[in-house]
Formats: C-alpha cells, sequence, structure tokens
C-alpha cells in the first residue's frame, strides 16, 4: 500500500533569502539617502553662490554711487533704515547689511538664504539681519573696520604705522579677481552666517594652525565657514564669484591689499 502523505514544500522565502533581501534593501536605502543629501548639499550652494552674485552687484553699485569708493567694512550710518523705513540705531547701523540693503534688489535670498531668511519674521529682525548674513564682509581689510571693537582701527596713525592697509576705493586693488569682499560664515558651530570674516593673519596669526572643524569655535578660522564639502563661496572686487578651499583662503593675497602688493601670501601687518 502507496502511502498517501505527500512531501512538504512551499512557496515561500527562507531565513537566508529573507536576510538577503533586507540587506539589499538597506544599501538601497543608504545609498538613496546619501545620494539626496549629496543632491541637497549641492542645491544649497549653488543658492549661495547665485546670492553672493547678487551680493557683489549691490556692493560694486553702492561703490559707483560713491565714484569709487568703497562702504565702511564698519561703521555708524544714520541713513540705514529697515524694511519699514525706519531709522536703526548703533551698532545694527554700523553692520554692513542694512547700509547695502539699498542696493540690493530684496534681503531674502540675497543676504539671508538657506533658512536664515526665517529671521526676517522674527520680532527682533532688525538686529537679526543685521548680525546674521549668510556671508561676512571682509571688513578689517576692505573699507576698514571703524568702531571700538575693531581689531586694527583705520586711522591715520595707524596708516601712518602700518601703511595703507585696507582698501577705501576700488582703484586701490592691484588684482581686484583675487580680493575677497564676501565669504560664507558663521557665528558659532553648525549656526551660519555672520556679519564680518577676517583674514589668516592681521599684526599676528588670526587663524588656528589647525585644519578647519566644523565643531570648533567659529573665530579660530576669522568666522569664515567651509560648509560647502571644505570649501568656501567667495565674492570678489572684480565682481567674480568663487569656491575656495582652505588652503587657498589661508592665503593673504586674497585678503589684503598690500600682500597683493608685496606678492606675499603669509603677509603680516607691520611686516612681522
Amino acid at each position: 500500500m502507496k502511502s498517501s502523505i505527500k512531501p512538504y514544500s512551499s512557496s515561500g522565502f527562507t531565513l537566508v533569502e529573507v536576510l538577503i533581501t533586507f540587506a539589499i534593501l538597506s544599501v538601497l536605502t543608504t545609498v538613496s539617502v546619501a545620494t539626496y543629501r549629496s543632491m541637497r548639499q549641492k542645491a544649497r550652494s549653488l543658492v549661495e553662490l547665485n546670492a553672493a552674485r547678487n551680493l557683489i552687484t549691490g556692493y560694486l553699485d553702492d561703490a559707483t554711487e560713491r565714484s569709487g569708493s568703497v562702504m565702511p567694512g564698519y561703521a555708524a550710518d544714520p541713513r540705514a533704515t529697515n524694511l519699514d523705513g525706519e531709522s536703526l540705531g548703533f551698532p545694527i547701523n554700523a553692520r554692513y547689511p542694512w547700509r547695502l540693503a539699498r542696493s540690493l534688489p530684496q534681503i531674502e535670498g540675497v543676504m539671508m538664504f538657506n533658512g536664515n531668511e526665517h529671521a526676517l519674521k522674527e520680532q527682533n529682525r532688525d538686529y537679526l539681519v543685521s548680525v546674521q548674513p549668510n556671508m561676512g564682509l571682509n571688513a578689517v581689510m576692505v573699507g576698514g573696520y571703524f568702531g571700538t571693537g575693531s581689531p586694527v582701527q583705520p586711522s591715520q596713525r595707524m596708516v601712518q604705522q602700518l601703511g595703507k592697509f585696507y582698501l577705501s576705493h576700488i582703484a586701490e586693488a592691484p588684482q581686484p579677481g583675487r580680493l575677497i569682499v564676501f565669504c560664507s560664515a558663521r557665528s558659532a558651530p553648525e549656526k551660519p552666517g555672520y556679519f564680518e570674516v577676517r583674514p589668516p593673519n592681521l599684526s599676528r596669526r588670526i587663524w588656528s594652525s589647525e585644519p578647519f572643524d566644523e565643531k570648533s569655535a567659529a573665530n579660530r578660522h576669522g568666522f569664515v565657514d567651509l560648509r560647502w564639502g571644505g570649501k568656501a563661496v567667495v565674492a570678489c572686487l572684480a565682481g567674480n564669484v568663487e569656491l575656495l578651499d582652505e588652503k587657498e583662503l589661508r592665503d593673504m593675497t586674497r585678503w589684503s591689499i598690500q600682500a597683493q602688493a608685496q606678492n606675499n601670501p603669509q603677509f603680516m601687518l607691520g611686516g612681522r
């Protein structure tokens, strides 16, 4: 008598097949997330590059109205007003954003972008815009930092001592296409945006000798933010916009008209 029991068979997945499937899905998900993040970062960097072009165009338009003289890097301006046309007090009217705003088509998308534009809806909007634009101005070397907090006062006495170390007119730049006016900035770790950036050297070394670390204090690299894959967006006096890495940014001929005149990448004020 033949047995009526049939051999067991199943159309389901084995444990090995299930594990392999999960592994493949995990890899695909990781790749997809990484690709998305990469694409999002690329898009945000393009936003900043475009904003930098508009920013430097407005800056140069302002200089044209001044017959070639550039706006002071930091100086109280009683003409500065907010979006409602209201006069602004010090120090809000000394930082560049509201002084330059009248030469820009708009603030959102040019000065405040990639998330920083939320400041325009805050109650303390005037302050936030003044202190945290996405790009900082090379205020000490371009225009001069006039104020009690200046690391180097652009006074007659300092000029006699150090020479004309800051640019006050477009014609003074030996290489305008290399001179940084604006640069990607940050005020603290993971807090993009600041109203100024400072060069690697002044009369002493300003930047840390250690490589840039996004978790380190912002002032260790002069408030410069290498947030785009180890590079920062810069807008130069000739109107050109570039992405520079840390090595390129440590070159003082990118920051100083005196360094350019001497062709000295290691330049320090006073020749030290």
